[in-house]
């Protein structure tokens, strides 16, 4: 972590009300990513698809983005040397978002996030290797507990869950994983906001191109709720980006990190509210140990981070 992260994350405001406003635009961004699951199920019950949805997420974090830089009067230069890098993290915007959002057509969306979840451990273990980051004894225990966890969710319903599903939001996480990697190049160069416009700018074309050619299309929602559901996803995608970099400035990294792990108990929640899903009491249990032993896991690394 930087030492403008660490002292967001460890150094005292001057006033309580920036430090408020911060937390609540990290719990704001985790509720609205965590409520994208099952809305976009929504929007494939109404008649739409995962490259619709994917395409259209894309296109107005876009649109957003732009109107976020326009207003704050930057530049929207890009550095040569950060190119690759970009590229990289629009490339693995696009496979991610398949990936994931393409997995609650085969599992409950409760299921997907827990799954899709474990990026964190995934960063942690890529950092590790990349980057020489050595972790510490604790998070491995958490790590360990996390995955457990993930047993716990999955396993009384293993038999008649679609494997396709369990596969797809392991490679969501996955390419979560990989936008962070990227991204931690792409900030050598340039700040949060320009690496979200031109991923998506890049993302936006290949989105296009796989909708087209490998997926059904572009198609739009022919109920009432699923274009709710569809507009749902992109709104709330594109805020919940917006207000996790205004976070990230306001409280750090870590703190960010630390609150964002509310998301899958959102997702768990409005899977049930929005689309009748249910999951067995040992499922829920799953579902909290996976999200205690990730809040242990980042208090662990804002500990050592403000050790060093």
């Amino acid at each position: 972590m930087n030492n403008q992260a660490c002292s967001n994350s460890h150094t005292p405001s001057n006033s309580e009300e920036p430090h408020r406003l911060g937390t609540l635009l990290a719990l704001g961004s985790a509720t609205f990513l965590g409520l994208n699951t099952s809305l976009a199920r929504l929007a494939y019950e109404g008649g739409s698809n995962v490259g619709t949805v994917v395409f259209m997420r894309i296109a107005v974090s876009v649109a957003v983005v732009c109107l976020l830089i326009h207003m704050t009067r930057r530049s929207f230069s890009l550095p040569r040397k950060a190119l690759w890098p970009i590229f990289g993290v629009g490339a693995a915007v696009v496979f991610q978002g398949i990936a994931y959002l393409l997995s609650v057509t085969f599992i409950p969306a409760g299921l997907a996030v827990l799954l899709f979840y474990t990026y964190p451990l995934m960063v942690a273990l890529a950092t590790s290797i990349v980057d020489k980051q050595k972790i510490v004894y604790g998070r491995k225990i958490a790590f360990v507990v996390a995955f457990t966890g993930i047993g716990l969710a999955i396993g009384p319903s293993f038999a008649v869950l679609d494997w396709r599903g369990i596969v797809l939001a392991l490679m969501g996480g996955f390419g979560v994983m990989v936008i962070f990697m990227f991204t931690g190049q792409a900030l050598k160069y340039v700040n949060f906001t320009t690496i979200s416009l031109y991923s998506n700018l890049i993302a936006l074309p290949l989105m296009a191109v796989v909708m087209l050619l490998m997926m059904d299309g572009y198609k739009v929602p022919s109920t009432s709720l699923g274009i709710y559901g569809l507009l749902g996803v992109c709104l709330l995608y594109a805020l919940a980006i917006l207000m996790q970099y205004a976070a990230i400035h306001s409280i750090g990294k870590t703190m960010t990190a630390l609150l964002s792990n509310i998301e899958p108990l959102v997702s768990i929640s409005a899977g049930a509210l929005l689309l009748g899903e249910t999951l067995s009491g040992i499922q829920y249990v799953g579902g909290v140990v996976v999200v205690t032993a990730l809040v242990v896991s980042d208090l662990m690394a804002k500990y050592a981070a403000g050790r060093t």
